[in-house]
C-alpha cells in the first residue's frame, strides 16, 4: 500500500518581489543623484572655460594697449569725449556723482557704443593692433567680438615732494582698462594696469 502525503499549499509572502523592488528603488535613486552631480560638474568645467578665455582675452588686450603705449614716440592730447586714443581721467564715467568707477557702470553697449569715436575703445581687431598679433582674437577663438581696451591719462604725480618743484617735471601714469568676453558672451573680466610714460 502506498501512502500518499497530504498536498499542502505553499504560502509565499512575496518577500523577494518586496526585497528586489527596494533595491531597485535605492539604485534608480543612486543613478538619479549621480546624473545630476555629473551634470553640474560639467556647468562649472563650462563655466571655468568661459571664465578662463575671458580672462585670456582680457590680458592680451592689456598687453596689446601696453605695447601700443610703449610704440608711441610722443604721448597724443587727451580729451573728454574719446576723440582721442588716450582719455582724461575719469572723463568715460557715466556719473561721477555716485562713487562708482566706470569700469563697474558699463555695460556691454558702453563697450561696443557705434556713437562712440573708434579711437576711444582700442579693439584688437583694429588696424592699429592687427599687426602686433597677426590674425584678430575674435575670429580665431570665435569670440563675439574682440578685446578690447581705454586708456586714461592719471593725475600728475611728483616723484618727491620737494616745495617748488614745477608740475613739468612731474611722471606722467596711463591707467589701461582691459575687458575681454568669452565665446558663449557669459564671461566678462576685466583688467587693468597703470603705465608709467
Amino acid at each position: 500500500m502506498i501512502l500518499r502525503q497530504p498536498m499542502t499549499r505553499n504560502r509565499q509572502s512575496g518577500a523577494v518581489l518586496i526585497a528586489s523592488l527596494m533595491i531597485l528603488l535605492l539604485l534608480t535613486v543612486f543613478g538619479v543623484s549621480t546624473m545630476d552631480t555629473n551634470i553640474l560638474e560639467e556647468k562649472m568645467a563650462g563655466n571655468m572655460r568661459a571664465r578662463n578665455t575671458a580672462f585670456q582675452t582680457a590680458e592680451a588686450a592689456l598687453r596689446a594697449c601696453e605695447t601700443y603705449v610703449g610704440s608711441l614716440g610722443t604721448l597724443p592730447d587727451t580729451s573728454n569725449d574719446g576723440d582721442t586714443s588716450i582719455w582724461d581721467y575719469k572723463k568715460p564715467d557715466p556719473d561721477t556723482s555716485n562713487n562708482i568707477p566706470w569700469w563697474n557702470e558699463w555695460d556691454d553697449g558702453d563697450w561696443n557704443d557705434t556713437g562712440r569715436p573708434a579711437a576711444a575703445v582700442i579693439s584688437l581687431g583694429d588696424t592699429l593692433n592687427s599687426t602686433m598679433v597677426g590674425t584678430p582674437l575674435a575670429s580665431a577663438l570665435g569670440l563675439p567680438r574682440e578685446p578690447q581696451c581705454l586708456i586714461e591719462k592719471l593725475p600728475p604725480v611728483l616723484e618727491s615732494i620737494e616745495a617748488g618743484k614745477p608740475v613739468s617735471q612731474a611722471k606722467t601714469y596711463l591707467q589701461i582698462t582691459a575687458r575681454g568676453v568669452s565665446a558663449s558672451g557669459s564671461g566678462v573680466v576685466l583688467l587693468q594696469s597703470v603705465y608709467k610714460w
